[in-house]
C-alpha cells in the first residue's frame, strides 16, 4: 500500500493489468518481497498508486474490490500490509520538480517557497497524526479479520545527496526544455532536501510508536537510509544519468523526448513554458500522462521518466526489500528464500 515508492514507478516493467493511472512496476520492493518468502502468501494484493497521499490512502486503498484490477481485496485473513506513505504530503515532487530540476508542473514558487512549505508541513502536529490515522486504519481492519498477529511495516525515506562533496556545486541537472533559472546543487540546498527527508522519516517513526501505544510490536518502521549510503546523488561526478552505481533515478540522456512529449499535452505545456496557470496536481498529472499516451508505450515511457526522478531504481529496490525482509522474518518466523539485510532496524 501506499505511494510512487511503494508502487515503484520506473523499477522495471509496468504491470499492464492494473489501472495505468498508478504506474505500479514489478521491481517494486512490494513485489520482491513476495517472491522471496515461503510459504509466499496465498494472496498478493498489490494496490500502492503513484501520487496518493494520505487522504488518497484512506479513501482508495482500503476499498474492497476486485484484486485483478489493482484494488484492495483483503482477503479472510490478511497476514501483513507494507506502506510507504507521506512524501506527497509533504511537497516531495514539488521540491524534486523546483529545487533540483528547475521544472514548474505542480507549482508556481520558487525553490526557498517550496523549501519554507515543506519544512511547515513537518512542523504541523496533524501531519503525525494523519500518518497514525492511516497506521490504524490498517491495524482494525487487518486485525478484525486476522486477530491480534496482523502487522504493518512502513518504510521511510532515503536521502537524496551526499551533502559534504564540493564537486555538485556547480552542477545543474535542468533539462534544456525548461525555461527556468538554472538551480545549483549547492551544499546548503543538498543538506535542507536530506534533512527534509530526515525529518519526514522522523514523523513516520513518531507515528509508529504513537500506534503500538498499548499494543507493542505490532506496527514496524523500516529505515533503509544508510543502505543508500555511496549510492545518493553526488557520490561521484555529475551530471551522470547512467551511472548504475546511483540508486536514484534522473532524466537520463532521452531528455529532449521527454520535453518534447510533456509539451504535447496542452495543459501541462503551458506550465513549463512560464505560464502562470493553476498548478497540476498528482491525479490530474497522472491522468494527463496516461491519457496522452494510452497505447503508445514509448509516450507512457517519457511520462514515466519526467515523474520517476528522485525514485528508487531497481537496486534501491532491491535493498530496500532486504531490509524489509530481514524484519518480516524476524517479527513473523518466515522462511527466506534469498539473501537478506542482516541489519533490523524497527520501531
Amino acid at each position: 500500500m501506499g505511494d510512487s515508492y511503494g508502487a515503484g514507478i520506473g523499477a522495471g516493467n509496468m504491470i499492464q493489468r492494473f489501472d495505468e493511472t498508478c504506474f505500479r512496476y514489478d521491481g517494486a520492493y512490494p513485489v520482491i518481497l513476495e517472491a522471496n518468502l515461503q510459504p509466499r502468501p496465498s494472496r498478493f494484493n498489490f494496490v500502492a498508486c503513484s501520487g496518493d497521499k494520505f487522504s488518497a490512502i484512506l479513501e482508495s486503498q482500503f476499498r474492497d474490490g476486485p484484486s485483478s484490477l489493482g484494488r484492495p481485496n483483503w482477503g479472510s485473513r490478511p497476514e501483513f500490509i507494507t506502506l510507504s506513505m507521506g512524501g506527497n504530503d509533504i511537497g516531495f515532487k514539488e521540491l524534486v520538480s523546483v529545487c533540483v530540476y528547475s521544472i514548474r508542473i505542480f507549482t508556481l514558487k520558487d525553490c526557498a517557497q517550496v523549501i519554507a512549505d515543506s519544512q511547515r508541513r513537518l512542523a504541523d502536529p496533524d501531519l503525525v497524526g494523519d500518518a497514525v490515522n492511516v497506521i490504524s486504519t490498517a491495524l482494525r481492519k487487518g486485525r478484525s479479520r486476522s486477530g491480534p498477529n496482523f502487522k504493518v511495516y512502513v518504510t521511510g525515506y532515503a536521502q537524496f545527496f551526499n551533502e559534504q562533496t564540493l564537486q555538485c556545486s556547480f552542477v545543474s541537472l535542468k533539462p534544456s526544455w525548461s525555461p527556468f533559472a538554472r538551480q545549483y546543487l549547492t551544499v546548503d540546498l543538498r543538506q535542507a532536501l536530506n534533512k527534509i527527508a530526515r525529518d519526514l522519516n522522523a514523523v513516520l517513526q513518531t507515528a509508529v510508536m504513537r500506534a503500538n501505544i498499548g499494543a507493542p510490536r505490532r506496527v514496524f518502521f523500516i529505515n533503509y537510509d544508510e543502505l543508500f549510503e555511496g549510492h545518493r546523488f553526488c557520490d561521484r561526478e555529475e551530471p551522470n544519468p547512467n551511472d548504475p552505481e546511483t540508486w536514484f533515478f534522473t532524466l537520463g540522456s532521452n531528455e529532449a523526448e521527454i520535453g518534447q512529449f510533456l509539451n504535447s499535452i496542452p495543459r501541462i505545456s503551458r506550465l513549463l513554458n512560464g505560464r502562470r496557470d493553476e498548478p497540476v496536481s498528482d491525479q490530474e498529472f497522472f491522468r494527463l500522462i496516461g491519457e496522452a499516451a494510452r497505447g503508445d508505450e514509448t509516450k507512457r515511457d517519457n511520462g514515466v521518466a519526467a515523474f520517476r526522478i528522485m525514485h528508487p531504481k531497481p537496486l534501491g529496490h532491491r535493498a530496500i526489500e532486504g531490509r524489509l525482509r530481514a524484519a518480516l522474518l524476524a517479527t513473523t518466523g518466515r522462511i527466506s528464500i534469498g539473501a537478506t539485510d542482516d541489519s533490523i532496524q524497527t520501531s
